[in-house]
């Protein structure tokens, strides 16, 4: 290549960004359609729910898979291989086909999604050291806030001025068109520095390590409360209050832009706490507790709930860091950086997956007072992650 803007590492950095931002634009927007869908008919909350529960789990399993797989593959092909496939089932679900094709198409849509992160980290680790890595790839992390606002504003955009349709048509021609752009920014990160000959199912062993085991359970507890955050937002503030999508939009924006904040302020955290990812956790845990049982008191205030549900979702967007951004650094020396994250993913969206169903269930049945039942269990997850992050860290000393 010889273009130096291409090979800059502020460059490769940006494209990386941008591109694992726009998956989440095509991944939000069935969340925001979702009024239009159950007010029009065309799907229930149950199929909303299970929908969801389809993405979590399609993308637990393929992160499992792909965390070892990134390990293997240079990273502009996982990532351009990804962004298509995001970008053609998007484009198809804007069709509306039958719900058993849908949730076809959102398992592949979750799937591709699922290419991403471990060939993010792989260049993160390419273009830095290892401190400035660390630090780096939670700047990365912040590209999950930035693409759940983008996807709010942008997806009500579409869905007022040109119809439902849209929120999956743009979104899946955005992430199309980042293909070459990845190609192009990142073909010369070649294969020296990811191991060959590695089984697909290396990450087993990373069982034996006793802080990865103790890692999982509040990684599946922060997946369930973190995810279901965004994915019901614009159902509750719907349902709950009785307002419609476009009026809805300015309550749930608050909840990523909040969330980006938190992201933004990891470091000055991580930093605080001397460098331990454990500590920063459990006081995240800890805040998503407090801030669930104010969803359960009787305010009906809008702006309140909204801004409860962003401090939710800040909370344990600074978690999330911790367990798929930080924690999987430190097995980088052995070349299994990848494969930790996928294995912390698989943990966190599988446990998502399940409880999208679960709710989508107690929604259907209990209409707005499955809201509560849901923010009831937020509280008792949250607080036994805590707990459990404190047994962690006493151990671990």
């Amino acid at each position: 290549m010889n273009n130096p803007l291409v090979k800059s590492t502020a460059w490769c950095f940006t494209v990386t960004y941008l591109a694992y931002t726009a998956i989440y634009i095509a991944r939000l927007n069935l969340s925001i359609v979702a009024p239009s869908l159950t007010g029009g008919s065309i799907m229930s909350k149950a199929e909303i729910g299970l929908l969801g529960g389809v993405f979590a789990v399609v993308y637990a399993c393929g992160r499992l898979f792909n965390g070892t797989l990134n390990d293997r593959v240079a990273p502009w092909v996982m990532l351009s291989s990804g962004l298509a496939a995001v970008g053609a089932s998007n484009i198809i679900s804007g069709l509306f086909p039958p719900f058993f094709a849908m949730a076809i198409l959102w398992g592949i849509n979750a799937y591709g999604q699922s290419m991403l992160w471990g060939s993010v980290l792989h260049v993160v680790s390419s273009l830095y050291d290892a401190d400035k890595a660390r630090r780096r790839s939670a700047l990365a992390a912040t590209s999950v806030a930035a693409g759940n606002i983008i996807a709010i504003a942008f997806n009500t955009w579409l869905i007022e001025h040109f119809g439902m349709q849209y929120a999956f048509f743009v979104p899946g021609a955005l992430n199309v068109i980042m293909c070459p752009l990845v190609y192009l920014s990142l073909r010369h990160i070649h294969l020296e520095s990811i191991p060959k000959g590695r089984s697909l199912f290396s990450f087993i062993k990373l069982l034996r390590f006793k802080r990865m085991r103790i890692m999982l359970l509040p990684a599946l507890f922060h997946g369930i409360v973190k995810d279901s955050t965004a994915f019901w937002m614009a159902l509750y503030f719907v349902d709950v209050f009785k307002i419609d999508l476009k009026s809805s939009w300015y309550f749930m924006l608050l909840i990523p832009v909040i969330g980006l904040a938190g992201r933004l302020t990891y470091n000055f955290f991580y930093r605080l706490s001397k460098s331990d990812e454990n500590i920063v956790a459990s006081v995240s845990f800890l805040l998503s507790a407090i801030a669930a049982v104010l969803l359960l008191l009787p305010i009906g205030i809008p702006l309140v709930s909204g801004i409860c549900l962003g401090f939710i979702y800040a909370a344990l967007s600074i978690a999330n860091t911790s367990f798929l951004a930080v924690f999987p650094l430190r097995f980088a020396k052995i070349g299994e950086a990848a494969s930790a994250s996928g294995l912390m993913d698989f943990t966190t969206y599988f446990s998502w997956g399940l409880g999208s169903i679960i709710y989508g269930v107690i929604i259907k049945n209990f209409q707005t007072s499955g809201y509560y039942i849901m923010f009831a269990s937020w509280v008792i997850l949250s607080l036994a992650s805590a707990f459990l992050m404190r047994i962690k860290i006493e151990e671990s000393n």
